[in-house]
């Protein structure tokens, strides 16, 4: 077949997928490094928080280049969105055929692979088998869609500017997170790391879009690294959309089996 199970694998696997102390200044290659000030830390926290992407529903077509284990290929990700309800999303793969359809809920995973005949019905928690157990889902949705993840105002965190641009990192049990962020608060990179799993998680956003007076992701960046899988994304985000009418439509013929 012209797509094996370890290419489905991958899309799957992708779709699942983002105190005070004294001021010190280190030189880096990327610039200069100074800790935020008390000031600096609120002016920042509140631009991020009013920079954050408000919605009720996000739709977008993905044009996507896969690149797993050195093997490329290009597929469409038709992702649909209702705020702290559901992620839906259709891969169509080669002549538009429908590969996998994905619906996740804050209580539970859906995945039809069309391609095999199978689905997968679990609870939210499945998802842990392939990310940080600190990953909801509303840490999910906002890596979608370029907001930032919601511990990003632990006061534990580190806050540093680097030049015009801003820094947040910290950690959550065994979760390390970086977030990046441009002088007008949008968010450039999230990179969320597991040391005892050897797991790296990583969105970036190049580029950004104006529709309907806010800004959105144009571009999408993902990279997942773990033991024995190196997946690598561009998502090209075109016809978004944001508070439309959309349907969530996930059914699943009875003659597909179970796994």
């Amino acid at each position: 077949m012209w797509i094996n199970k370890k290419i489905i694998a991958g899309v799957i696997l992708l779709l699942f997928l983002s105190a005070c102390s004294a001021k010190r200044v280190v030189s880096t290659s990327g610039g200069t490094v100074k800790e935020l000030s008390r000031n600096a830390k609120k002016d920042l926290l509140s631009g991020v928080a009013n920079s954050e992407l408000v919605f009720n529903t996000f739709s977008t077509k993905a044009r996507t280049q896969l690149s797993l284990d050195n093997k490329s290929f290009n597929a469409t990700l038709n992702i649909r969105i209702k705020h702290n309800e559901i992620i839906w999303i259709s891969a169509n793969v080669f002549l538009g055929i429908e590969a996998a359809r994905i619906m996740i809920t804050p209580d539970r995973i859906q995945i039809i692979n069309r391609l095999q005949g199978t689905y997968v019905d679990k609870p939210f928690d499945y998802i842990y088998n392939f990310t940080s157990k600190e990953l909801s889902f509303e840490e999910l949705e906002s890596l979608f869609v370029g907001n930032s993840i919601s511990f990003y105002s632990n006061p534990l965190n580190t806050f540093v500017g680097v030049d015009n641009q801003f820094k947040i990192s910290g950690n959550l049990e065994d979760l390390a997170f970086e977030m990046d962020l441009g002088a007008d608060y949008n968010l450039l990179q999230t990179k969320l790391s597991e040391s005892n799993k050897s797991q790296t998680l990583q969105f970036s956003y190049p580029d950004y879009a104006n529709i309907q007076s806010q800004a959105i992701p144009s571009t999408v960046n993902i990279n997942l690294k773990a033991p024995k899988m190196d997946i690598d994304a561009a998502m090209k985000y075109e016809d978004t959309n944001l508070d439309q009418d959309l349907s969530f439509p996930f059914s699943v013929p009875e003659r597909y089996k179970k796994i």
